[in-house]
């Protein structure tokens, strides 16, 4: 599969400059290297800038989304993945929340994520080199943590920040370890309709959400605009957000959601396997339910996704 990072879009009415990564099939017989997504995981495999295979003339898509602080390269694992099953796949590192560029507040500004999408999918179906090669009947998402939840917003959830305004301001629960970053936030400079505003984009028509962020906050209303296909990825050792009371409660308000429970999974599981130096300095993030289990678990990941998305998006 293909990789670049060579795109950036402008989106003036939010003064953000948005800097998508793509993955995509790439001709037959291309050379594919070693890429670093960072020092603290192991690499992907790529070609940088390589040209498009034609073995289709248009490709589905799958937008792909980080979760809290992270950076769409440590997506790589899976969005190379897809690439390499039929996908491009369309990720970015969101203002506000990116690794090195993140704070409480934009933590909580979530409702910017899909907005971030929308905007690069405009400039995408018009760029004069992607453009042609985007089927815009085709269009899924995914993402892990808060980037499950920018998933789901994209096919009609909307995000419930009172619950989580009242939880991680309450002395009694605010050191609840998925409070991490959010306890911080000053809530009065947040206008809670604007968070519960509906950011769905009529283009996204498939949703694939792991370990999705806000899971446990959704009321039935907020998800009444779903209609769209979905299907949940939720860690059974999930320390940040318990899956039975945040997850599979999700899975219960979506009628149609199609759950998958991976026993072995930790909330990280859903970040690329570690390097040494990541065990070392970022143990929390190289954790899983189980030791030594992240590969078997992507792997069951990754065959769900492309099952999910060629089923969901029609593609044959």
């Amino acid at each position: 599969m293909g990789v670049t990072q060579a795109l950036s879009f402008e989106d003036a009415a939010r003064h953000r400059t948005l800097k998508p990564v793509l993955w995509y099939p790439a001709a037959p017989g291309t050379r594919m290297v070693e890429q670093d997504a960072s020092a603290i995981f192991v690499p992907f495999l790529a070609a940088k800038d390589a040209p498009v295979s034609d073995a289709r003339a248009r490709w589905p898509v799958v937008l792909l989304s980080h979760g809290n602080g992270g950076s769409a390269l440590n997506m790589a694992w899976f969005g190379a993945h897809l690439a390499a099953h039929g996908f491009i796949v369309v990720s970015v590192n969101h203002p506000g929340n990116t690794y090195g560029d993140t704070s409480p507040e934009g933590y909580v500004r979530g409702w910017e994520r899909p907005k971030d999408f929308t905007v690069i999918l405009d400039q995408l179906l018009k760029d004069p080199t992607w453009g042609p090669r985007v089927d815009a009947e085709r269009i899924g998402a995914s993402g892990h943590s808060m980037g499950g939840y920018t998933a789901l917003a994209l096919v009609g959830a909307r995000l419930n920040l009172g619950v989580i305004a009242k939880a991680c301001s309450a002395p009694e629960t605010r050191e609840h370890p998925g409070c991490e970053g959010l306890r911080e936030v000053d809530y009065r400079r947040i206008d809670l309709t604007v968070a519960r505003a509906s950011y769905q984009d009529p283009r996204v028509h498939a949703a694939f959400a792991m370990a999705p962020g806000m899971a446990g906050t959704y009321e039935a209303r907020d998800l009444e605009e779903v209609r769209a296909p979905v299907t949940l990825l939720l860690a059974k050792g999930d320390e940040l957000m318990p899956h039975q009371e945040h997850g599979l409660r999700l899975a219960g308000l979506l009628p149609r959601a199609k759950a998958v429970v991976l026993d072995d999974a930790a909330h990280f599981t859903f970040l690329p396997e570690c390097s040494p130096l990541g065990l070392k300095v970022t143990p929390e993030l190289c954790r899983d339910a189980v030791a030594g289990t992240r590969a078997a678990s992507q792997a069951r990941t990754k065959a769900e996704a492309v099952a999910f998305f060629r089923s969901a998006l029609d593609v044959r």
